[in-house]
């Protein structure tokens, strides 16, 4: 009820952004489960899934920064369409010319696109949104995403059993794929169209000192950045290939891919609303540090067993475990920076995980084409391992000082 009162209280531009959010989730979700499974269906081997991720990735490091400056210059309803349309473009080139030169050069404006997506969101919302309304609506949009995400995965299963049925061709045809990706880009194209009613918000006064892309205190800049950096190289190992490896150690069909992702998002969402409670009660490095250490076991279960019940739960564990992090290491990260230096590490957190995680693609991808798939899951356990070590040995006393005031501040409130 909290949400739906929030919701109607928001202005124009935050309800049609939302609006957009809903359609462009979609769109991404149908992408992240079919595109890989539709480059391997072409005849590709997973190392081209491996170069594909990573050229995208070092566009969106490489292109992060210029993509600011745009920003400024077209404004956030101009720079929100034409990052849609490059974004869509990159979605349908691949299945016009199905070809290895047209899979690498989609990533291309893959990259520009969803990148300026990416940097305008966060801003547009702060702009379209008081102090009181402003953590509601980045909740509500999380909110969005996670159940678009359960939509889109459901969807994303049946669409190319439906697309084999009109075209008379296997489900797991480059046909089947390609009209299920073709929905996957028209939601995109789609969701400029709230976009198009966006209104100029009125000018603010400008801060007397803003933030600069400066770190005076490198030392635990470093520190902040290194376990981040190291998990990417763990995420990147494995996230990218979730639906490849779900076919390669379960043999499953794409519907159950689907449901299986449909299922792990709706988890997310209720472990996304409850880690703000348990980060309060036994602080957010302690929760982070038993969570990263506790989805290992996740993911070697799902790498080892070839009982499908166990490689569920097995998935599912590491699923929710780390996204359950991810929230609170961004804000541990912008509370432990000063004031003046958030922009630089948010924005050397965006590329360094970016980085690391398309180089760690790359690796897996080749990886799993010479079938050293077991390879794959132990690099990915070890990059997870030595973050949460590093995550510890950096900030593991201060946790512990937190959650004990925590605790003292739960018995005295008790006791009142």
């Amino acid at each position: 009820m909290e949400y739906i009162n929030m919701a109607l209280g928001l202005n124009r531009n935050a309800r049609l952004f939302l609006a957009h959010t809903i359609l462009s989730g979609l769109a991404i979700a149908l992408l992240a489960l079919l595109y890989n499974l539709y480059i391997l269906s072409l005849g590709f081997k997973e190392d081209m899934i491996g170069n594909v991720t990573l050229l995208a990735c070092t566009v969106s490091v490489i292109a992060a920064l210029p993509l600011g400056f745009v920003l400024n210059q077209l404004g956030y309803k101009r720079a929100f369409l034409f990052a849609i349309v490059m974004t869509a473009f990159s979605m349908i080139l691949p299945l016009v010319f199905p070809t290895g030169a047209a899979l690498l050069v989609c990533e291309l404006f893959w990259g520009i696109g969803f990148t300026l997506l990416i940097i305008a969101g966060g801003p547009f919302m702060t702009e379209n949104s008081t102090a009181e309304q402003r953590a509601h609506l980045f909740s509500l949009q999380f909110v969005l995403t996670t159940l678009t995400a359960f939509v889109g995965n459901l969807l994303g299963g049946e669409l190319p059993r439906w697309f084999a049925g009109v075209f008379r061709v296997s489900a797991e045809s480059p046909q089947a794929y390609q009209g299920a990706l073709a929905v996957s880009a028209a939601l995109m194209l789609a969701s400029a169209i709230p976009l198009f009613w966006v209104r100029r918000a009125a000018q603010k006064q400008p801060s007397a000192v803003r933030p600069r892309l400066t770190i005076h205190h490198r030392a635990r800049a470093a520190k902040l950045l290194t376990p981040y950096i190291i998990g990417a190289f763990g995420a990147g190992m494995f996230v990218p290939f979730a639906n490849v490896l779900w076919r390669t150690t379960q043999n499953v069909s794409d519907v159950t891919i689907g449901n299986i992702f449909a299922l792990s998002a709706l988890v997310m969402a209720v472990f996304g609303m409850l880690s703000p409670l348990l980060a309060r009660r036994f602080g957010g490095v302690r929760v982070m540090v038993v969570a990263q250490g506790s989805a290992v076991i996740g993911l070697l279960a799902f790498g080892s067993s070839p009982i499908f019940g166990i490689a569920l739960a097995g998935y599912l564990m590491r699923d929710v475990l780390m996204n359950l992090t991810r929230p609170l290491y961004s804000q541990f990260m912008m509370d432990a920076s000063e004031p003046m230096e958030r922009a630089a590490v948010s924005c050397l957190a965006t590329m360094g995980f970016n980085l690391a995680w398309g180089v760690s693609s790359w690796i897996s991808g080749v990886w799993q084409t010479e079938n050293n798939l077991a390879w794959v899951f132990v690099a990915s356990a070890g990059f997870y391992l030595a973050s949460t070590f590093a995550l510890q040995w950096f900030f593991g006393k201060q946790s512990k000082k937190q959650a004990n005031e925590n605790a003292a501040r739960v018995i005295v409130s008790l006791a009142e």
